[in-house]
């Protein structure tokens, strides 16, 4: 009987204890981005990251892609035609769409009078579709709005270091702006 109850308490205390794992998220090694001066026919230019590639479509709309971090910024160009205030209005509603579930928006504000370039970029603290949305404007006759985007579920805390990284890149392309 003894050596029974010494088989038995051998065979239940060998059982493994599992734990189920974690959820790992992917952590991004960033290196010192290095910036190149895009010209284009659209009549404006910026510098933009080297690590990332930049494409133009017919209206002036521009594609730049972070293929390495599956995101996107897209650049709208609209026209100014006595129309500032509507187009204002319009960008202001798609920010407010965008922000039904963020806890939290920090805005930006850069105007170089000299270069008649005036931006304002809203970075979105939450589960946002855009992370990063931003406006570079002439005020007389251009307007360019730029969105953030990945492709990837919104989860912000594991975006987070991506995230700061296309915002300083965004921060460098306002900074660099410049109307032709």
């Amino acid at each position: 009987m003894f050596r029974l109850l010494i088989i038995l308490f051998i065979l239940i205390g060998c059982e493994e204890f599992h734990l189920p794992k974690q959820k790992a998220y992917l952590a991004h090694q960033f290196s010192l981005p290095n910036y190149e001066m895009i010209l284009d026919k659209c009549g404006y230019s910026f510098v933009i990251n080297s690590d990332s590639k930049i494409s133009f479509d017919s209206n002036c709309n521009a594609k730049i892609n972070y293929d390495f971090l599956k995101a996107d910024i897209f650049i709208s160009n609209i026209k100014i035609k006595n129309n500032l205030e509507l187009i204002r209005y319009d960008f202001n509603q798609k920010i407010s769409d965008n922000s039904s579930l963020v806890s939290s928006i920090n805005t930006s504000e850069f105007n170089n009078i000299d270069q008649n370039v005036f931006a304002l970029s809203y970075s979105f603290i939450g589960e946002a579709p855009s992370n990063i949305q931003f406006y570079v404007t002439d005020s007389i006759s251009n307007f360019l709005t730029g969105s953030l985007y990945f492709n990837s579920k919104p989860n912000y805390d594991s975006l987070l270091p991506s995230i700061s990284y296309v915002k300083n890149d965004i921060k460098k392309i306002i900074e660099t702006f410049q109307w032709k």
